[in-house]
């Protein structure tokens, strides 16, 4: 009797351990599953087999949908993309003929100035669409960091103007290794924002070095303010404020879209800001060599 209560005891202890190796290598499977593995696993009973069939028949189902929803994806890019290029073509025109229309230098101006938003919200919805794959875009090299600047600068000329702020530019002696079309992307983003919560005020910026000597560029505005609780959530997609809230300027789509540009240009972005004195935006350059994400 006793001689069969040990066997039978350690049967049992046998029949734990290789239910329990079946089910830690079961859970191993689950860890490492993927739509997309290539892995070939082999059944050594019926039971594994039927676990093998139904993960195969659920990943052969989960791959369908994904590449369905890919390719619906891919097509909404593509339609987007046509889209904003299609729109670019009215834009230019309509700008061209507030340029060669005899109308009130006020409304023309004011006029421009709505031209100039749309077509900068244009823009704003291509490099949204190409922000997850900039890094194809790149072309890195040394620039000089004033002619970027003063190039981004003249293109809101006619904002300055409208809202009547006046720049300060320091010249900026200092070459930055970087990507020209995307930084100048971030520089607009920020000085667009600074423009758009700054009237009758003064936009500097100038350069300066932190404790180790790495280029900081600094864009300074007299405008509204953001509230202090605002300023760790303003490059959160989709986040306003309450500036944005108040004034409803704000989509929460360009401070978002400038962190992820940073990001990728291995820069980092840090702002300061008084409610009712103004904002400090500055842009750190990486002091070593550029590294891409």
């Amino acid at each position: 009797m006793e001689i069969e209560l040990f066997v039978a005891l350690i049967i049992i202890c046998i029949d734990y351990r290789i239910q329990k190796m079946k089910y830690l290598k079961l859970l191993e499977r689950y860890s490492n599953i993927s739509v997309y593995e290539t892995q070939v696993i082999t059944p050594s009973n019926c039971m594994e087999e039927g676990y093998e069939w139904i993960i195969k028949s659920l990943q052969e189902k989960a791959k369908e949908s994904s590449d369905q929803i890919e390719t619906r994806h891919q097509g909404q890019i593509e339609y987007f993309t046509m889209w904003v290029h299609q729109i670019k073509t009215p834009i230019s025109a309509l700008s061209l003929l507030l340029d060669n229309t005899e109308i009130e230098s006020s409304s023309k101006g004011s006029m421009k100035q709505e031209v100039f938003k749309i077509e900068q919200y244009a823009g704003l919805v291509l490099e949204y669409l190409r922000i997850d794959n900039m890094s194809n875009d790149f072309i890195l090299s040394p620039y000089e960091l004033d002619g970027i600047v003063r190039k981004v600068v003249k293109k809101f000329s006619t904002i300055f103007i409208h809202k009547k702020n006046s720049l300060v530019m320091d010249e900026l002696n200092c070459k930055v290794q970087t990507d020209e079309r995307w930084l100048a992307f971030l520089l607009e983003q920020i000085l667009s924002n600074a423009l758009k919560y700054t009237n009758q005020g003064t936009i500097r910026i100038y350069e300066e070095k932190d404790y180790i000597g790495r280029v900081v560029l600094v864009i300074e505005d007299t405008g509204i303010g953001i509230k202090e609780e605002d300023i760790p959530r303003i490059f959160e997609r989709g986040y306003t404020g309450l500036n944005g809230r108040m004034h409803q300027k704000a989509t929460g789509i360009g401070l978002y879209l400038s962190k992820k540009v940073a990001d990728r240009l291995s820069c980092s972005i840090s702002v300061t800001s008084k409610v009712r004195e103004g904002t400090k935006v500055s842009i750190i350059f990486p002091k070593d060599d550029l590294e891409i994400f």
